[in-house]
């Protein structure tokens, strides 16, 4: 089933015999699903050392590669076995029949585009499913768009990898909302092919809450641990001196708390505290709040007098 083996990181090995190699794995068991509801052999063609060139960026924790790859492949075969078990069109399996003779061929590639793309290939004799580029999409998406992609599969015999690709998003979403009914659903996702908490809570959307009914301390927690450094770097760098104190130190004393979840050095939470200096210092949270609001860009969720609720739909990217 799959290609030959040259050199693969060895997460890689692991992956490819728990995911794709065992008889009992999902996409294998999809496979075999697929391959007794047309009463033909099914095989699939998937060279991992291409797909690790062109989906590595991707993937930058090399655990996830191949379980994710395998619930591409296992997305698209359920969606195959959907068409054929619903007959919603006895045309279209008539011809996929007739044109994969005694035996169905799956070649799995990658799309140009951050999108899955699916065609008839006259030259190989099989379908070209790519997978999209960049990353899975939510099983949802996948569904959707690999179930348009089969339906007009065979309208252009012709029709080349590069014709699909330069299909846009759009398009797709039209000929979806044509073929398929609405469905008031998600899907939950496969725990294997997610990433890691510290990678994962990169993404938005991030949530942020200030909490502060006193004087003596005020506690931020945050989903997005940069958040969380970049405040605690810019309080630290402006904060007044003690000089009571034959030592000096800060008059607000501001802890990054790592986050128990994940790997690395992940925060989840920032104290400020003033508590066993000089009665003179005191903690507020307004500098936070307008940090958070003015700087950084979150919009306000809910206030209750003693805690602020925060949240951010934009993506920060490293400046």
């Amino acid at each position: 089933m799959s290609s030959p083996r040259l050199h693969r990181p060895l997460n890689v090995l692991v992956g490819i015999r728990d995911h794709w190699d065992r008889a009992d794995a999902p996409v294998q068991t999809a496979r075999s699903a697929v391959s007794e509801l047309l009463g033909i052999d099914v095989s699939i063609e998937i060279a991992w050392d291409l797909l690790i060139l062109n989906l590595d960026d991707g993937y930058p924790d090399r655990s996830i590669f191949v379980p994710s790859v395998a619930k591409g492949v296992q997305t698209f075969l359920e969606v195959l076995r959907e068409i054929l078990d619903s007959e919603i069109s006895t045309e279209w399996t008539d011809t996929l029949l007739e044109r994969a003779g005694g035996s169905l061929r799956l070649f799995i590639d990658v799309s140009k585009k951050k999108e899955p793309v699916v065609f008839w290939s006259a030259t190989r004799v099989g379908l070209d499913v790519n997978l999209p580029k960049g990353g899975m999409q939510s099983p949802i998406e996948m569904q959707s768009l690999f179930k348009v992609r089969l339906l007009d599969c065979f309208n252009d015999p012709q029709a080349s990898l590069d014709e699909w690709a330069n299909l846009s998003i759009d398009t797709i979403g039209e000929n979806s909302a044509a073929t398929a009914p609405h469905q008031p659903f998600d899907v939950l996702p496969d725990i294997r092919v997610l990433p890691r908490p510290d990678e994962l809570l990169l993404k938005p959307p991030y949530h942020l809450a200030v909490y502060g009914g006193g004087n003596a301390i005020v506690e931020v927690q945050c989903s997005h641990s940069p958040t969380l450094q970049l405040l605690a770097g810019y309080l630290k760098r402006w904060c007044k001196v003690n000089h009571q104190n034959i030592n000096h130190p800060p008059a607000v004393e501001v802890n990054l708390h790592l986050s128990s979840f994940g790997v690395g050095l992940t925060y989840d939470r920032l104290t400020l505290s003033v508590e066993d200096r000089n009665p003179n210092f005191l903690v507020s949270p307004m500098i936070v709040l307008s940090f958070v609001e003015g700087v950084l860009g979150y919009k306000s969720v809910s206030v209750d007098g003693t805690s602020w609720i925060f949240r951010k739909d934009v993506e920060f990217r490293k400046g």
